[in-house]
């Protein structure tokens, strides 16, 4: 039917809805997040004034849109109290479709989960052609059929990208750049089959993380930092940690190619590495449990991604210029970790486990990410001076105004982009390696001009 493929993309197209509700209050609208399955609707509120006229009147009204008037649904359901967010397993569904909920969860002491079986919807969709609004009485046999038909269904592919964390590549992709770009010569193949194996060991690192963090009892339903794989029930903990293992053995494969038939002076950058992914989280050692994985994160997404690269690209065993250059952003990616830990300091105390984080307290936390990123300027301005990076890679200072917005959430960390300061400092690291990475090209192509 028309209006079930309409109202699928319109589910799947918004994530938040506009509900009004009825009490003795009076009437009242609010926007929320909020969750479909099979055509019912969930939401959670906090106890407010919607909150207590569903308690007086379960009858609602909601309108889901985009902000265009093209394609929305507006309906007239009744809501139902499922009960405290953290007693019932429907949660998963908000907070799976909806991370921002849990900065507002971590705020309010008591939320409920709310369900809403719609009784009859209005779907009107003029995105394609026109054709009048469709008006449907929403039985259970309609519902049954919805279900069937247009099911919520998220595919494998995408369970397994997601539990990659692929947002965190950049700290990967950039450290590769700066090394091949300090290369008196670039061969673009073996620069795509590093840029390959850097992201393999980075996937594996981040799933076995999730993995192992899950199964310490870190990673709970109220944690941000995980892909949210196994906390939502999205993979079983066996088949992640297979995805793991498996990441690992592909990124295996590519060092083994590079070692015989690229160069052999890789090898111990490339033990190195793997010694630091594996036992960033793997038990028995567990780096990051021990505060000990800031130094981890810093020379493997650093130091020795870019050498590793400059290696590959030269076949020379060993230059201080890609290990320099690499140290502003290895900074950064510690500065990344530290917002995470930051955050999560009295999660990671409860869960056994010690981090800088953890070892410093919330207002020592404070200045050592500061300090982490003012010396990644300072730290590109040496390098720059002493003379093993071009003026140009000063093109990274254009990041600056991320980075002094991130100090100043994490001086004042009482305000809700504190809880996504560490997608924030990944957003900084980002930009400072793009410009950076803009900036040694630039001179790389000035120099050939030059040549030429």
């Amino acid at each position: 039917m028309d209006w079930m493929k309409s109202l699928r993309k319109i589910f799947n197209e918004n994530r938040t809805l506009t509900l009004t509700t009825q009490g003795e209050e009076g009437p009242w609208s609010a926007k929320t997040f909020f969750a479909e399955k099979d055509g019912y609707i969930y939401v959670a509120l906090e106890n407010s004034r919607t909150y207590r006229n569903i308690k007086e009147s379960s009858q609602v009204v909601f309108v889901i849109e985009r902000g265009k008037p093209d394609r929305f649904v507006q309906g007239i359901g009744v809501a139902e109290d499922l009960g405290k967010i953290e007693e019932v397993p429907e949660r998963h569904l908000l907070l799976n479709r909806n991370m921002e909920l849990l900065a507002f969860i971590r705020f309010i002491p008591e939320v409920h989960v709310i369900r809403i079986k719609p009784v009859k919807l209005y779907v009107s969709d003029f995105s394609g052609e026109w054709k009048p609004r469709m008006e449907v009485e929403v039985t259970d046999e309609v519902l049954k059929e919805f279900a069937e038909e247009y099911p919520v269904r998220v595919p494998v592919w995408k369970k397994l990208l997601l539990a990659t964390r692929p947002f965190s590549f950049t700290v990967t992709i950039f450290s590769i750049l700066i090394g091949a770009l300090l290369a008196p010569q670039i061969d673009g193949i073996w620069l795509l089959i590093t840029i390959l194996g850097g992201i393999l060991v980075h996937a594996g690192i981040n799933v076995l993380s999730d993995y192992n963090d899950w199964k310490r009892g870190a990673d709970t339903w109220r944690v941000l930092g995980s892909s949210r794989m196994l906390v939502d029930k999205q993979m079983s903990p066996k088949a992640l940690l297979a995805w793991g293992w498996l990441l690992f053995l592909f990124a295996a494969a590519i060092g083994a190619a590079v070692y015989f038939l690229r160069t052999e002076h890789i090898g111990w950058v490339i033990l190195a590495g793997a010694f630091l992914g594996l036992f960033y989280t793997m038990p028995p050692i567990g780096l990051k449990y021990r505060a000990l994985g800031d130094i981890a994160v810093f020379l493997a997404f650093g130091p020795l991604m870019a050498l590793g690269t400059w290696m590959i690209q030269t076949q020379q065993p060993f230059s201080w210029e890609p290990v320099l250059a690499s140290i502003p952003l290895g900074l950064l990616t510690i500065a990344i970790l530290h917002a995470n830990n930051y955050r999560d300091i009295e999660d990671d105390r409860r869960a056994g486990y010690v981090t800088m984080a953890g070892l410093l307290g919330p207002q020592g936390s404070a200045y050592y990410y500061a300090f982490l990123v003012i010396a990644a300027y300072v730290s590109l301005g040496l390098v720059v001076a002493v003379g093993f990076l071009t003026p140009w890679a000063l093109l990274a200072f254009l990041s600056l105004p991320w980075a002094i917005q991130n100090i100043k959430i994490a001086l004042k960390p009482q305000r809700v982009a504190f809880f996504f300061l560490d997608l924030l400092t990944a957003q900084l690291h980002m930009f400072f390696g793009l410009f950076m990475t803009a900036g040694l090209i630039a001179d790389r192509f000035n120099f050939l001009k030059k040549g030429g």
